[in-house]
């Protein structure tokens, strides 16, 4: 339906974990009416009334939600009540129509990438996306495999390559979704970006973008393997990425059963 004939689309949930549940619902229900919206419930509302405390804060669930491909706005809901939720709903799109009109600022570089593990997927790893998304016109995710994680930490990572890969591939600033396996170089990623580009594209047009806490490490390669495109570094609070890390999610997962008994929770909320 046209936008400004008023109809729109939205669900109501946890949004705690990105389950196939929930990518398999918005992706059958997005732009059937026209703009789409996600009610996320408040932490309040979790622990009393669905008797569970969500891992992330409401704000980290509605910036991870509002990420997914043809979702165009977000809310949060602390009812359960049929009305007051549509009342919501239609406040958070008519506030979207006006974010809308909006103009778009031109983009600093043509491609950009970001690399990681991205494993239990949160609100730090979007931040980087979303960073990466205003300075590009075009985003790529080199996403480790799980076979290099296991060699470079000996452990595998919670969720498989591809539950990893599905989840990214969700969110609309990706593009697409590359690898980097046991024996990807840095150079070799370069390729592999290259390979989805205008051939005559120049190359400080592309640029690596990392958070500043691996400014230290990735420095030192600017004049080597990433001597052709532009590197960026965006900023990382210390004292936030000890809670907003893959690390800490993880820990709360594995304390509360894994993440099988999160997903399943998630999808019997989800409405």
């Amino acid at each position: 339906m046209e936008e400004e004939n008023g109809r729109f689309g939205y669900n109501v949930g946890v949004y705690d974990l990105v389950c196939r549940t929930i990518r398999q619902k918005v992706e059958e229900e997005a732009g059937k009416e026209g703009p789409y919206g996600i009610g996320v419930y408040t932490s309040e509302f979790c622990e009393e009334v669905l008797m569970t405390a969500p891992m992330k804060t409401l704000e980290e669930r509605m910036a991870i939600a509002k990420s997914f491909n043809d979702v165009d706005f977000v809310f949060s809901v602390n009812t359960n009540n049929r009305q007051e939720v549509e009342a919501l709903a239609v406040k958070a799109y008519e506030e979207y129509l006006l974010r809308k009109k909006a103009a778009e600022e031109p983009k600093k570089y043509k491609v950009g990438f970001v690399i990681g593990s991205f494993d239990v997927f949160h609100a730090g790893h979007l931040e980087n996306i979303m960073m990466a998304k205003e300075m590009c016109e075009r985003v790529f995710v080199v996403l480790k495999t799980d076979e290099r994680i296991f060699l470079k930490k000996n452990k595998m990572p919670r969720q498989t390559t591809a539950e990893r890969a599905a989840v990214l591939k969700f969110l609309k600033p990706v593009e697409d979704v590359l690898y980097m396996d046991i024996d990807t170089t840095r150079k070799d990623v370069i390729a592999d970006v290259l390979q989805h580009c205008d051939p005559n594209i120049d190359k400080k047009e592309i640029v690596a973008i990392f958070g500043s806490d691996l400014q230290a490490k990735e420095e030192q390669y600017i004049g080597t393997d990433w001597a052709d495109i532009s590197v960026a570094f965006t900023e990382r609070n210390p004292e936030k990425m000890k809670t907003v890390s893959s690390t800490h999610y993880q820990k709360i997962c594995d304390a509360r059963g894994g993440l099988k008994v999160l997903e399943s929770f998630e999808e019997q909320t989800i409405k």
